[in-house]
């Protein structure tokens, strides 16, 4: 009957740890696999990565912990609750991650497929003007994925691109901000352009092509014209005037 029992509960436990359950990680992190089941009375707890190589293992007897080389100043055990930290993420690291209990009873308590993710790259925002500035366009742009979007004044149009892999590039409008966002699952960067830019283009556009200090010049450009003309023709009349008195005097 006991033998029943026992086999029992080991096929619950195998039933329930079929499929492992997924986790994500980024470059240089570190990642927590917590125990799934109940633990049964054990004589050492292992945790192993991908069915053959010991990361750590530890004595309930002489409770003590022993980390394998491999893995040596990069992983931590709770030793309250058998939880594994990883640390120093590096893509090799990307695998399935078992924590098993031997005792009168073997069991899988906790099964992990970890991920290990790049950081994404930082996107680049950039603007091209047209003939009329209030018609502008944006690309967003990130490792190898683009978008662009027509603007009309403050108002653009939002785009949103993924790669199979799973790496998202999208263009948005958030309140004063025009956003381009590059991610994946674990990480995200962005770039911004301030929304009043675009305005202030349109804008300058609306004034037409003489900047303020061009205006100033050329009403100065004027009044000296006036002056010199108006010069000239005070000196003409003193001229005329002059000479006439001369030959009446002669």
């Amino acid at each position: 009957m006991v033998m029943i029992l026992q086999l029992i509960l080991v096929l619950s436990t195998l039933i329930s740890v079929t499929v492992p359950s997924e986790v994500l990680g980024l470059v240089g992190n570190s990642v927590q696999m917590d125990i799934q089941h109940p633990i049964p009375e054990f004589k050492m707890f292992l945790w192993v990565f991908n069915k053959n190589k010991n990361i750590l293992n530890y004595n309930s007897k002489t409770k003590t912990t022993k980390r394998y080389s491999a893995y040596e100043g990069r992983v931590e055990l709770n030793e309250k609750n058998y939880s594994l930290k990883l640390k120093n993420l590096q893509k090799t690291d990307s695998g399935l991650y078992e924590a098993k209990a031997f005792g009168d009873v073997d069991r899988v308590v906790a099964e992990y497929r970890l991920s290990v993710l790049d950081p994404v790259e930082a996107p680049v925002l950039t603007l091209q003007l047209s003939r009329d500035t209030c018609n502008i366009t944006l690309t967003c742009r990130g490792h190898d994925l683009s978008i662009k979007s027509s603007c009309y004044k403050e108002m653009c149009e939002e785009k949103e691109v993924t790669s199979p892999g799973g790496i998202t590039l999208s263009l948005s409008v958030n309140g004063s901000s025009i956003i381009c966002n590059h991610s994946n699952t674990v990480s995200w960067k962005t770039d911004v352009l301030e929304r009043r830019k675009l305005k202030q283009l349109c804008a300058d556009e609306g004034e037409g092509s003489v900047s303020p200090s061009a205006g100033v010049s050329v009403c100065l450009l004027k009044i000296v014209l006036y002056s010199i003309s108006l010069t000239l023709m005070l000196s003409a009349v003193i001229t005329v005037h002059v000479r006439g008195r001369l030959i009446k005097s002669s």
